[in-house]
């Protein structure tokens, strides 16, 4: 119990101390619950959502995330920053729809790279495969490779899901394996709405030795590690998805997500203020606190 109650005082001695760099560095700025930002985002975001929102205002995680909406797709997330409806948010690739709605708006988002995640993908812990070829993750998804056995496993057909289209994770994987026409049109049953659904389909699917599915490391490492009972991270040619090696660029599929904001923010407005911090070297700190791949 003593032990327990030295780390949450050590806990909260990191925060005062971070949440006092804010206000030192903004000429005595102090974030309050009433001019704290609008924030939302990406939902493997969201742990760092409630751990900024916590530390600058001096409150519990629970109080930090009833404050903030980390909903909707990614794409959601940045229209309604352009609506107005979030004033800040922490999110990953913007996609072309949302670029798009962005000049339909006329609307620029200023926006900086905070952190690197990656696009993995897994399958059952019950199937062989440990690992595929960008060669051959290539041709699963375009239709060509459509038998686990022609990639090292069983006499299996391959059932590759997919995520909406205004997803982080699929415009992910559309930057990063960009088959554009050639990308195969999945059935609606296995184009899955949700991260979470799609690692429950792949996890607790009636056949799920045959499912292949993907999602960010993050999310699965960190907000949903349980479903790794079930089913496993594949290494891409030959390289496991880890902190490390997402770090060092080392595994093939990474990219940056970012913390962004209108860019006719003022320049003292609460938004700017918090945007600066979360760029700094202290707002970086308190990401790797939260076990993210911070940008150096």
């Amino acid at each position: 119990m003593k032990k327990i109650i030295a780390l949450t005082l050590a806990s909260l001695m990191i925060f005062v101390s971070l949440a006092g760099c804010v206000a030192e560095k903004n000429d005595g700025f102090v974030f309050t619950e009433e001019n704290y930002p609008k924030m939302g985002g990406s939902l493997a975001n969201l742990p760092l959502g409630e751990a900024v929102t916590a530390t600058v205002l001096g409150i519990d995680r629970e109080k930090a995330n009833s404050m903030i909406v980390f909903e909707g797709s990614t794409t959601d997330n940045y229209e309604w920053l352009v609506d107005g409806r979030f004033d800040i948010i922490l999110a990953y690739e913007m996609s072309e729809d949302a670029k798009a709605y962005c000049e339909e708006k006329g609307v620029e988002l200023e926006m900086t790279p905070i952190g690197t995640d990656a696009l993995v993908f897994i399958c059952s812990l019950e199937n062989g495969v440990e690992n595929l070829t960008q060669q051959q993750i290539e041709e699963i998804y375009k239709g060509n490779i459509t038998n686990w056995s022609e990639v090292g496993g069983e006499d299996h057909d391959i059932i590759p899901y997919q995520r909406n289209k205004d997803s982080g994770s699929q415009t992910l994987f559309d930057k990063l394996i960009p088959l554009g026409d050639e990308l195969m049109d999945a059935p609606q049953d296995i184009r899955i709405g949700s991260m979470i659904g799609l690692l429950e389909a792949v996890a607790d699917y009636d056949n799920s030795k045959d499912a292949l599915g993907y999602t960010v490391y993050y999310y699965l490492t960190n907000m949903e590690a349980d479903k790794l009972t079930t089913s496993k991270l594949l290494s891409v040619d030959g390289i496991a998805p880890t902190n490390e090696s997402i770090g060092k660029g080392e595994y093939p599929y990474t990219n940056d997500f970012y913390v962004v904001i209108r860019k006719d923010a003022a320049e003292d407005s609460p938004e700017r203020i918090l945007y600066n911090w979360i760029c700094s070297e202290q707002g970086k700190e308190l990401a790797e606190r939260e076990n993210y791949v911070v940008k150096q």
